[in-house]
Formats: C-alpha cells, sequence, structure tokens
C-alpha cells in the first residue's frame, strides 16, 4: 500500500495521503450493489468499458477512519489498476455464485474493471471453505463449472425444481441468466456450458414443454440470453445449435402471441434496445413528444 501511494502522490502531489491510501471501497451510504448485474439483466453495454465506467461510478465512494462514503472515482482506479488477482470464496452450497446476481455484479464487475484499468491478465480464483479441514482454492472457472454440474445441469437438481412449476422454471431461467451473467463480466464459462444448457432446457422436448406449459417466459428468457452470447461472441456454440435455438424461439412467440388472447394493455416485450450515452438527449425529446401527444388526446 505504502509502495503505490507514494507513487499516486509523486505523479499528482495535490492528492492527500488520505486519498492514497484508501483501500477499502462501496457504494454510497444508503445505498446497495454494484449495478453491474442491472446493466448486464438490461443488454445496456457494448464492450468491457461500460462495465468498467458503470462499476467504478456505483462503487467510487471510500471509506475509512477520517471517511464515511466519500466520493474517490479516482482513488478507486488507482487502486484498480494495481490489481493482480480478484478472489471470493464459497462458505456453504446454500449461497453459491449463481444463487444471485449480485455475485457477478461485483466480483464479475470490478474482475472487468481491473483487466480494463490495469491492461493486464487478471486471475480469478475462488477459495472453498466448506469443509474448515479441507480449504481449497479454484480457478473462478473450476468454481462456475462445479456449480453448473452440482446444480443447474445435474438431473437430480432439475426434476426437484420442476416439480415447483412456475417457481422452479424461474429459478432455473434466472441460474441461466447469472451464468450468462459471469460470462459477460469475466469471460470465464467454458463455452460447453452454455452448449449443454441449449440441449438440457431449449432442444430436450420433455424440459421445453415443461417450460411451455408451466412458464413460457422463462424459456424465453434463456433463449433470449444464449443468442445475445452468441451474438455479442461470448459463445462459439456447436454446428447447427443457433439455429435450434431461433427455431424453438419462433414457436415460442407465436405461442406466447396466441396465449395473450384479447389482452390489450401494456406488457413487456422481449426487444432489447441499447441507449448509448451520447443519444440518450435525443431519447428524451423523442419521449417528451411522445407523452404530449398522449396529452393532446
Amino acid at each position: 500500500v505504502r509502495k503505490h501511494a507514494l507513487e499516486i502522490t509523486a505523479e499528482n502531489p495535490e492528492t492527500t495521503w488520505e486519498e492514497a491510501t484508501a483501500r477499502i471501497f462501496g457504494v454510497q451510504p444508503g445505498t446497495f450493489m454494484s449495478g453491474v448485474n442491472l446493466m448486464v439483466y438490461a443488454s445496456a453495454w457494448e464492450d468491457q468499458t461500460d462495465i468498467t465506467d458503470l462499476f467504478t461510478y456505483y462503487n467510487g465512494y471510500s471509506y475509512g477512519r477520517e471517511s464515511y462514503g466519500k466520493r474517490a472515482y479516482t482513488e478507486l482506479q488507482n487502486s484498480l489498476k494495481t490489481v493482480d488477482i480478484t478472489y471470493d470464496k464459497v462458505m456453504t452450497d446454500e449461497h453459491d455464485l449463481l444463487g444471485c446476481c449480485c455475485y457477478f455484479g461485483n466480483y464479475g464487475g470490478m474482475t472487468a474493471a481491473a483487466r480494463e484499468l490495469s491492461n493486464k491478465d487478471i486471475k480469478t480464483y475462488y477459495g472453498d471453505t466448506r469443509e474448515v479441514t479441507n480449504v481449497e482454492v479454484r480457478t473462478l472457472s473450476e468454481e462456475i463449472n462445479r456449480v453448473v454440474r452440482g446444480k443447474l445441469l445435474n438431473p437430480k437438481w432439475i426434476e426437484g425444481q420442476k416439480r415447483h412449476g412456475y417457481k422452479g422454471a424461474g429459478d432455473i431461467s434466472k441460474r441461466v441468466g447469472r451464468v450468462y451473467g459471469w460470462e459477460a463480466t469475466t469471460e470465464e464459462v467454458d463455452d460447453w456450458i452454455f452448449d449443454e444448457i441449449t440441449k438440457t432446457f431449449i432442444i430436450d422436448a420433455e424440459n421445453r414443454a415443461f417450460f411451455r406449459d408451466n412458464n413460457p417466459w422463462a424459456l424465453e428468457e434463456m433463449s433470449r440470453r444464449l443468442l445475445e452470447a452468441y451474438q455479442r461472441g461470448l459463445w462459439q456454440p456447436e454446428d447447427g445449435m443457433i439455429e435450434e435455438i431461433q427455431d424453438s424461439y419462433l414457436e415460442l412467440e407465436g405461442f406466447l402471441e396466441e396465449d395473450m388472447g384479447s389482452d390489450t394493455g401494456e406488457f413487456q416485450g422481449s426487444a432489447i434496445e441499447i441507449i448509448k450515452a451520447d443519444e440518450f438527449e435525443e431519447f428524451r425529446k423523442t419521449m417528451s413528444q411522445l407523452h404530449g401527444a398522449k396529452k393532446r388526446k
């Protein structure tokens, strides 16, 4: 810490010692989450620079003896430039890294930001203290593989979720979304995982029927995330697999449209539109015109 702090103060004499030695960062007091998970789920990013910018914006507040939530964007960026590895750990399989989007939002977001700002190949590790007499450390990729095999692609786990109908289908879909989140932020998800997710939940006729009958919106979400992973170059699927997903997706869209019946109110569709920062002013004007037209009616 002292070495890096001295380097920072030498390069920037106006920087105080407190600012140079800041090492504990988080979100603004009274708020929660890194924001990266929301960005990923909304598809509101183009590359790792976008993820880095949002992560440092949300988490750029320092905490210490002399500060409590002091804005410190530059200090966080300086600290991330010195990172060589990122690390988290699992204490129980009740809370694994696919159990909540905050895991990839925080750990994944920090890894993406450290790689982008340091221009280094940051190593990612995951500790395992489930058994205190047999502590292990794996790479993040190995931990993702372990959790995916143990739950998401485990036939017994899948059958257990299917017993819960709508809720079970939704929980499977959420885990698939988090797999995508880890790949979006760290690119540590092996292609075989997306391949097997596709075979298990999209191509398998029995499981596809389960989703269609119990929660077709969960199936739509999984299919859309898989297609997005492919379109962003995050996944290189087996031959013919994308065509299988597209065919299934078109069939599902027809089913959903038919199932809507006579519903005419507002609803959330599946289209994704990314509005970049330099396009927001034009978007605001368009929305103002639309709202004005509604009022005139």
